[in-house]
């Protein structure tokens, strides 16, 4: 599955499962036969379970959710229609079907169990089988969603990740409908053309067969029927072997299916050079579907993913784009690590989830620049809102292995998909890139086609290595918290000597972080030391590294690179000259950034502590050489001269109204020294082409285009902060000429937050030709959302009463809500608080995966000002209150936890 962050509510320990709640299967389920017949009012389920008994059983317990049964039958096997009628019991509020069996069953028996049931697809419940968004004058289009136990809302069974088996499903539906798809292959005795055949004596139904022969659990199991256009490649392996692609879109956008193709075409042969994976079916489908709360999910040879990130059109920004590259390998993936290789539990969901997103992050590097990458990524740890850090600075959650959860989705956040991807970057860090793969050729070789916890998957580069890493994953993964890392640095000449000690912040009753910091001592020259180069293992709270035998004085030690480890790293006392130096030297290109970043840190929190303090002035001419300097990318010029809110002293993460000021004071000192600097480096950047979705161009094409668009917005930026009629025209000639969306999305933006008098009127033109389109309407969205000025509730409001927005469509209620929760001037207000609570309040019967990254907003409610602090305690007593358990036992959940 792909990531959208979500939020873990589980730190106050009023959950609703535990580990002790997942016990050993009574039965080993072998095989599912399954006939799902799609009717205008309800999807008919019948399903033969085949199953050995585990131990001796005198009745049975299936998962069942929101179904009507209308029989239980023990029979001979799929094809009796002879069988005996059970009777059964179903506690419709606990989702528990107990049969009650004729005689016992010995351990070891087979036996067959056939279900009869019915289901209602919702337009909101976004689980099982549910109503996405029809074509015009077609069938209504159903997608299903089956991770974590949407299964059971579509029959009973076993939703548990052990329960894999082999599955045959028939799909019966409309004849009008262009594809029926679930799992595995085509059986071409029933459907020789391998498509749809008519149904005998019924030419207006149309019938299909899948045969699957792996071992799969029920979350990964798919049935969608709709209407799509195809398009259709294939890929060949160097061992001949060829794989046929499949890209199933909304009728007309076939082209806008061509760069995702590709992209997919190099995923799957990358995915085999670098992970020595083929793939096993016949064909791979992507699949689009317009409504969901995750980006993708993987079903075993098919992809679910939200059309606004599976297609490139000509409304897709830059980050959908880039989000495209990985999202399509991140799936893919999954066929390996997910699906044949699967999670013991939803406690080891982090495996799944984190090893993918490592390898989504390689190809990433391999595609596109890879500091520039690695500066994207830490802005996902750092994020602000979702982002790892900040959830385990408000003290409620971070473990990576949950002691408990209340839904299966609180599991899907930033701790799973982003600290855990660190863990694994670290353990390959720890025992070295060619351990590593042995590592984790083991482990796929030792469980594929099975299930595997956490011990197995560690116990494998234990094996490799010959070491235990018990502290590192007892440390990494069982805790909240991350390391806090401090070094001072010396030179000896007359030993030629260069010492650094490291130091990490104990906590009280806690063992040390074992750490991997990847280091380098540098010369006046620019480059890295001979011999100086290494991978230091800190393992205790203080320990010392020196490196001697020196031919020459390093001038700094470039530490902590690539953000070698999750957590924060500074180099006490570090001199402004030093990190000058750094920021102008280090070969590595993040930790220049970071040097630059941290220089910038020093003037922000100055004016956090006092918003009346002098901008320094070295600082500033600092800055200033940056803005002209060649020699750099632009996205890493962009990323020098960027100037965020959110400090990199964690102490200072809840001072939310206090960043805005030091932010607008900086930018504003920056605006009135450099603007015409400014100006002139906005001017040489060309425009970008123009953007056609369709046109499949190389990565490097790609990459080119983003990192100049990224340079040119922020300096556009920069120039028109001091809100004036010229700044005005600018954005308005900068948004007239723009060629791409990323271009049309950042003036607008600028626009909303400006006092131009044209600022409404431009964004009425902008609703009238975007909203028909899904992705051109959530850019629109995200823009009214992203508006400082007063009436900013007020047209927020005003969008959710168009006839043309609809709360249950995730991509819309996620672009116009989600989008405030990161607006801090305007979110950090009495009345932003009161419709943060609001809309949480709303949206929990609705979407609690968007109201639960909305109520994120909040986390950090024991560490804030009292004027804030006290109203939002009110904000979240008034949600736990009437936002019940019954109603989200999620949202109630996190709530609670917040008030600790």
């Amino acid at each position: 599955m792909a990531k959208t962050d979500s939020v873990d509510t589980t730190a106050n320990k009023g959950f609703k499962y535990t580990r002790e709640d997942f016990d050993d299967l009574p039965v080993k389920l072998n095989d599912l036969t399954i006939y799902l017949n799609f009717t205008e009012s309800a999807v008919e389920a019948t399903n033969c379970l085949e199953m050995t008994a585990a131990r001796d059983l005198n009745e049975l317990s299936l998962d069942a959710s929101d179904l009507e049964v209308s029989y239980v039958e023990l029979c001979g096997g799929p094809s009796d229609d002879q069988g005996e009628t059970l009777t059964f019991d179903y506690l419709k509020d606990k989702n528990r079907l107990t049969i009650k069996l004729p005689r016992e069953v010995n351990a070891g028996e087979t036996f067959f169990i056939r279900t009869r049931t019915s289901c209602v697809p919702s337009e909101h419940i976004l689980e099982g089988i549910y109503r996405d968004v029809t074509p015009k004058g077609a069938p209504q289009q159903y997608v299903s969603q089956c991770q974590q136990w949407g299964f059971q809302r579509i029959m009973p069974i076993f939703d548990d990740c052990r329960a894999k088996c082999t599955m045959t499903t028939t799909i019966e539906a409309d004849a009008a409908y262009t594809h029926l798809i679930s799992n595995g292959n085509i059986n071409r005795v029933s459907n020789p053309d391998g498509k749809p055949v008519l149904k005998e004596g019924e030419p207006a139904r149309q019938v299909i067969t899948y045969n699957n022969p792996i071992p799969m659990s029920p979350y990964l199991f798919l049935v969608c029927v709709g209407t799509w256009d195809s398009l259709a490649d294939d890929t060949t392996y160097p061992s001949g072997q060829k794989v046929k692609l499949e890209y199933l879109v909304p009728p007309g956008s076939v082209e806008e299916a061509r760069v995702p193709m590709a992209i997919l075409k190099e995923s799957v042969l990358w995915i085999e050079k670098t992970q020595d994976y083929e793939y096993t079916f016949d064909t791979y489908r992507t699949i689009c579907m317009t409504k969901s709360n995750f980006g993708g999910m993987e079903n075993l040879g098919n992809t679910t993913i939200v059309t606004d990130a599976a297609l490139v059109t000509d409304h897709t920004p830059d980050h959908l784009l880039l989000y495209a590259h990985a999202v399509i390998v991140h799936e893919f993936e999954h066929n390996q690590c997910g699906s044949e290789t699967t999670m013991d539990t939803p406690f080891d969901v982090w495996l799944n989830e984190a090893y993918t997103v490592d390898v989504e992050r390689q190809f990433m590097a391999d595609q596109f620049d890879p500091a520039f990458v690695r500066l994207n990524q830490v802005e996902s740890i750092r994020s602000p809102l979702l982002g790892p850090l900040a959830i385990e600075d408000a003290g409620h959650f971070g473990r990576i292995v949950r002691e408990g959860f209340n839904e299966p989705d609180e599991l899907i956040d930033g701790v799973t998909y982003v600290k855990a991807a660190e863990v694994i970057r670290m353990l390959r860090l720890l025992i070295g890139r060619a351990a590593f793969r042995k590592g984790k050729t083991l482990y796929f070789d030792r469980y594929r086609g099975l299930n595997a916890d956490t011990d197995n998957f560690f116990a494998c580069f234990e094996e490799v290595t010959g070491t235990s890493l018990e502290g590192f994953k007892r440390e990494w993964l069982y805790r909240i918290g991350y390391p806090k890392v401090t070094a001072t640095t010396s030179y000896d000449a007359e030993e030629k000597r260069y010492t650094i000690k490291f130091c990490q912040e104990e906590e009280k009753g806690k063992k040390p972080f074992i750490i991997p910091i990847e280091l380098s001592l540098v010369s006046t020259e620019g480059t890295d030391i001979d011999g100086s180069t290494r991978v230091f293992i800190l393992k205790d709270y203080e320990s010392e590294l020196q490196i001697s035998g020196l031919s020459e004085a390093p001038a700094f030690a470039s530490i902590n690179r690539d953000y070698s480890f999750y957590g924060t790293f500074e180099v006490t006392g570090a001199a402004t000259k030093a990190l000058k130096l750094q920021s102008r030297l280090d070969p590595n290109i993040y930790n220049r950034v970071d040097a630059m970043r941290k220089l910038t840190d020093r003037v922000r929190c100055a004016l956090i502590e006092n918003p009346n303090t002098a901008i320094d002035d070295e600082w500033l001419e600092i800055y200033g050489e940056f803005i002209t300097l060649d020699g750099l990318s632009p996205a890493i010029k962009a990323y020098l001269l960027r100037i965020d809110e959110q400090p990199l002293d964690r102490g200072y993460t809840a001072f939310y109204q206090e960043q805005v000021i030091a932010r607008e004071r900086i930018v504003s000192a920056i605006n009135t020294r450099y603007r015409n600097k400014l100006v002139k480096e906005f001017n040489s950047i060309p425009a970008s082409p123009t953007s056609k979705g369709s046109e499949v161009i190389s990565s490097k094409e790609i990459s080119s285009g983003i990192e100049k668009r990224m340079l040119k917005n922020l300096l556009l930026e920069l120039i028109t902060c001091d809100d004036t009629p010229e700044s005005h025209s600018l954005i308005l000639a900068y948004l007239r000429e723009a060629t791409t969306p990323t271009e049309r999305v950042a003036a607008l933006i600028l626009l909303n937050r400006s006092s131009a008098p044209e600022r409404r009127a431009v964004l009425e033109d902008t609703y009238s030709e975007w909203h028909t389109h899904l992705s051109g309407y959530a850019n629109y969205l995200r823009v009214v959302s992203s508006g400082t000025n007063e009436d900013v509730f007020d047209m927020i409001k005003a969008e959710e009463e168009r006839s043309t927005f609809d709360i249950m469509q995730p991509t819309w209620n996620r672009a116009l809500f989600l989008s405030m929760a990161g607006n801090n001037k305007m979110v950090w207000t009495e009345r932003g608080i009161e419709w943060v609570a609001g809309k949480v309040i709303e949206l929990a019967a609705i979407n609690p995966s968007t109201a639960g990254r909305l109520l994120n907003t909040f986390q950090h409610v024991r560490i804030l000002k009292p004027a804030l602090k006290t109203p939002v305690i009110r904000a979240l007593e008034r949600m736990v209150q009437e936002v019940t358990k019954e109603t989200s036992a999620s949202i109630n959940g996190q709530a609670s936890a917040y008030l600790g």
